[in-house]
C-alpha cells in the first residue's frame, strides 16, 4: 500500500502528547536564551533517565514558526520527487483509502504545518525549538526530540529515517521503534518525580495515555487513513516499549536498535519480534498478458496497514483480527502506457500463516470491495474466488483464495482478468514456491 512521507510524519512532528503548535499559551514565551538554557537543563536529565551519555554537544537553535514551516517543505520536496507523490496518491485512491479528488501533497503539508513544533534534524545534526510555544507546553516534546539526538548519537539515526519506498511496512515498523523509544522517554520522564517508570504504565493510568493519544489524532482535519499512519509509530511504538521496560532496563531497548524490527506485524506482537520470525519473500515478474502496462509503485502493505484497508469494509475489531496471521505481501501498481493518467491496476499478492487465516482475511477483503459500491458477479465459491465490476463491466476487481495466499487484482481489464491470474500463479514465488504450494510461515 502506498504511503505518506513516513519520515517527515515521524521525524519532523512534535509528539503527539506535546502541545499543539495553535494552542493558547498560558503564560508568556520565554525568550530564546531562556529557551536553549532550559534545554539543556532537559538534556542532561534525559540523557540521565535514559541511559544514553552525551557523545557530543546537541546544537541548538530557535525558529520561528515560518522557518520551522519552511523546513517542512524543503525535506518533503528533498525526499520525494513530484511524481513519487503523484503515483502515492493514485494507489492510495484506487484502493478506497484516500478521497479520489484530494490533494494528496497539500493534504500532507497542513498534516504536518498544523502539527509541527520543535523538532531534531540528524542531517543537520541540529535540535531547533519553537519560539511562539512556551516552555510549559513545549517541555515534554523536548525531551521526545532530545531523546532522538541522543539516539542518533549512538544508532546513526539517519538509517533508520531513510525512505524505504517500496517497504512501507518495514519503514513503519522502524518508526515506531524510533518514535516509541521516544515518546517512552518523554513518558517516563513525567512519571520520575512520582517514583514510577514506564513499566508502571500498564493499567489504567496507561489506557487513559493511549486513549488521549487516539483522541487527539482524531481531531486532525485529514483522512483517517493518513491520521492511524501518523499515530502509529507513536502509538503503537510506545506499546511495544512499554512491554519491554516492564521486564527489561532500557539498555534492552538500546539493543534492539542493532536489529530493528522488520514489520508492523513484530511491533504489534513482540513476540514474533523475539522469535526473529520475519516477513515471507514475494519475488514477482512482470506479465506478459499485461506488456502495454508499467510499474507505477512497488510496495509491502503489512498488518497494520491492512487492517487499516479492511476497516473500510468490516468493523474494526473484524479488521484487526482479520489482519492477524499475515506472513508477507507485495503490492504491485501498473498503469498503461498509452493512458498514464488512468487510474492504475492493482496486483496484490498476501501470504498467511495458515490456510484459515487466509481464508478469513479473503472475507474480509471481499467485504471492503463490496463496500465500494462495485458490482458484484456471480461468485465461483467452490474455487475460493469472488469477482466485481465497475465501467459497465470494462474492468475487474477480484479476491481470490490460494491456499496460504489471497491474490487480489483491481482494476483489470475483464478480458485479461483470467490470464493474469494464471501468469501471477505461473510466475511468481512466495517464499522461493509457487503460490499455493508455498509454505508461508518463516
Amino acid at each position: 500500500m502506498g504511503r505518506p512521507p513516513l519520515a517527515l510524519l515521524c521525524l519532523l512532528l512534535a509528539s503527539p502528547l506535546a502541545a499543539r503548535a495553535e494552542a493558547p499559551a498560558p503564560k508568556p514565551v520565554e525568550t530564546p536564551a531562556q529557551l536553549l538554557k532550559e534545554a539543556s537543563a532537559i538534556e542532561r536529565r534525559t540523557a540521565k533517565l535514559r541511559g544514553l551519555g552525551v557523545r557530543r554537544a546537541i546544537q541548538k537553535g530557535v525558529q520561528t514558526r515560518a522557518e520551522i514551516v519552511r523546513r517542512v517543505e524543503q525535506k518533503l520536496a528533498r525526499e520525494y520527487s513530484e511524481e513519487e507523490i503523484r503515483a502515492e496518491a493514485a494507489v492510495l485512491s484506487r484502493l478506497g483509502l484516500l478521497p479520489p479528488k484530494l490533494d494528496y501533497k497539500s493534504a500532507v503539508l497542513e498534516l504536518l504545518k498544523d502539527q509541527v513544533a520543535g523538532y531534531y534534524d540528524p542531517i543537520e545534526r541540529k535540535l531547533h525549538l519553537a519560539d511562539w510555544i512556551p516552555l510549559s507546553l513545549q517541555g515534554p516534546a523536548l525531551v521526545h526530540e532530545i531523546c532522538h539526538a541522543l539516539q542518533d548519537q549512538h544508532f546513526a539515526l539517519k538509517k533508520l529515517i531513510k525512505p524505504i519506498k517500496e517497504n512501507t511496512d518495514r519503514q513503519l515498523a522502524q518508526a515506531a521503534l524510533v518514535e516509541g523509544d521516544c515518546t517512552g522517554v518523554m513518558v517516563e520522564y513525567t512519571l520520575a518525580p512520582q517514583g514510577l517508570d514506564l513499566g508502571d504504565l500498564g493499567g489504567p493510568a496507561g489506557k487513559l495515555l493511549k486513549d488521549s493519544l487516539a483522541a487527539g489524532a482524531a481531531k486532525l482535519k485529514t483522512p483517517r487513513y493518513l491520521r492511524e499512519v501518523l499515530l502509529f509509530p507513536y502509538l503503537s511504538g510506545l506499546a511495544l516499549i512499554q512491554k519491554v521496560r516492564s521486564l527489561h532496563p532500557w539498555s534492552t531497548v538500546s539493543g534492539m536498535f542493532k536489529r530493528p524490527p522488520e514489520s508492523t506485524e513484530q511491533v504489534l506482537h513482540p513476540e514474533k519480534y523475539w522469535a526473529g520470525e520475519k516477513p515471507a519473500a514475494i519475488k514477482w515478474r512482470p506479465l506478459p498478458a499485461l506488456a502495454g502496462y508499467e510499474k507505477l509503485r512497488l510496495d509491502v502493505m503489512g498488518e497494520f496497514q491492512l487492517g487499516v484497508y479492511l476497516g473500510l469494509g468490516v468493523e474494526e475489531a473484524v479488521a484487526t483480527r482479520a489482519a492477524e496471521g499475515w506472513a508477507g505481501d507485495l503490492l504491485l501498481a501498473l498503469r498503461r502506457k498509452e493512458e498514464p493518467a488512468a487510474p492504475p491496476l492493482l496486483i496484490h499478492l498476501t501470504s498467511w500463516d495458515s490456510d484459515a487465516d487466509a481464508r478469513e482475511y479473503a472475507n474480509a477483503a471481499r467485504h471492503v470491495l463490496a463496500a465500494r459500491k462495485l458490482k458484484a458477479i456471480d461468485a465461483e465459491a467452490s474455487a475460493g474466488l469472488h469477482r466485481f465490476s465497475e465501467e459497465g463491466g470494462k474492468l475487474e476487481w477480484s479476491v481470490q483464495l490460494l491456499g496460504a495466499q489471497v491474490l487480489m487484482l483491481g482494476g483489470v481489464p475483464a478480458a485479461l482478468r483470467a490470464m493474469v491470474t494464471r501468469e501471477v500463479l505461473q510466475l511468481w514465488r512466495v517464499g522461493g514456491k509457487r503460490i499455493g504450494a508455498a509454505t508461508s510461515a518463516p
